[in-house]
């Protein structure tokens, strides 16, 4: 079984993954540019059990003004960068945490794109990568 490091930018904040995902994607929805700074987001789902916090201090932010702990998104304290989230319904029990933290170059490849309609005009993506509309 693979064990999976993240890391935030500067570091402080680490996170060790025991498994393979159970969700990869890439994301270009206007919600997952915006919380990425970028024209997409890869996020990467993980059974909670799986997941923990090896170092580091982190923030809660609850979007949209939930504050139920399953809709969440923490953060280092020191970079604000990194960290996990949880997203309710949509894959119960898990963590999603951003692909680029692991700054892995084996890391596991998203295997879909979700919203790809909204997604900047220049965008584009290797061929093998299936493409959603929507959600």
């Amino acid at each position: 079984m693979p064990i999976f490091h993240a890391k935030c930018t500067c570091g402080a904040l680490s996170l060790e993954v025991d498994g393979d995902p159970v969700h990869n994607h890439v994301c270009t929805c206007t919600r997952c540019q915006r919380a990425s700074g970028s024209a997409l987001a890869h996020n990467v789902w993980f059974p909670e059990e799986n997941v923990r916090v090896v170092s580091g201090e982190y923030s809660v932010w609850y979007p949209q003004g939930e504050t139920t702990p399953d809709v969440m998104k923490a953060f280092c304290r020191i970079c604000g960068g990194g960290g996990f989230s949880k997203s309710g319904t949509y894959f119960p029990g898990t963590v999603v945490i951003a692909g680029g933290t692991f700054a892995d170059p084996s890391f596991p490849a998203p295997d879909h794109v979700h919203w790809w309609d909204n997604r900047p005009h220049w965008l584009d993506l290797a061929e093998p990568i299936e493409r959603l509309a929507g959600n």
